[in-house]
């Protein structure tokens, strides 16, 4: 996880989700801040990850499939 997310994930009561084993993002309430595309499997940049949606592919995450990062992993 770069700098930028690890900052971002240790306030706000944000917490790293995956969808389906790939991913990562973080969920702050209802909005998800995406940081590696489970589509394609780049690491986003902090504009597309800010806005939900993947600069690579244009993959727009479904909050349905969103599960909490098991405990220990990264």
């Amino acid at each position: 996880m770069s700098a930028w997310a690890r900052d971002r994930a240790s306030g706000d009561g944000e917490t790293e989700v995956t969808f389906r084993g790939r991913g990562l993002a973080l969920r702050s309430g209802t909005r998800l801040i995406l940081l590696v595309c489970p589509l394609c499997s780049q690491r986003n940049a902090q504009r597309g990850a800010e806005r939900g949606i993947c600069e690579w592919c244009a993959y727009v995450p479904s909050p349905e499939e969103a599960e909490p990062v098991e405990a220990g992993r990264g």
